[in-house]
């Protein structure tokens, strides 16, 4: 079988070089890294990843009409999207799903137990990647 994909949608260079690593490390995965909101848009439509980790951070003008436009096209392929923000305490799981969100990553993230979040929040066994 071949290996889960994960779109990472980071601003910060060096905290998604940090994810990238931790994630196909520890995950085993295949990371596709994007620094904004609407490249990571189009990476979704070119590349179908398995789940999406979106930084909630991202300063970008129009970032909620982007997360919007990326929320559509990941419920019209049935593709997750995870946040990670330092504000994941504030949302329960029942909050993050009717907003479209499969659920939350806290920040600061522990790097060697970030993969086996990930997938306890999806429901994967590690079988499956």
């Amino acid at each position: 079988m071949s290996r889960k994909s994960i779109l990472l949608i980071e601003h910060e260079a060096s905290i998604g070089e940090v994810l990238r690593t931790c994630l196909s490390e520890f995950g085993g995965w295949r990371v596709i890294l994007s620094n904004s909101i609407q490249e990571g848009v189009d990476l979704c439509m070119a590349t179908r990843p398995d789940v999406i980790l979106l930084d909630t951070s991202i300063s970008e003008i129009d970032a909620l009409i982007f997360i919007e436009q990326l929320k559509q096209h990941s419920m019209d392929r049935a593709i997750p999207i995870l946040l990670i923000t330092a504000r994941a305490s504030w949302f329960t799981l029942k909050q993050l799903h009717q907003m479209g969100f499969a659920g939350a990553i806290a920040k600061p993230f522990n790097p060697s137990t970030l993969s086996t979040q990930i997938s306890h929040l999806l429901g994967w066994s590690e079988k499956e990647f």
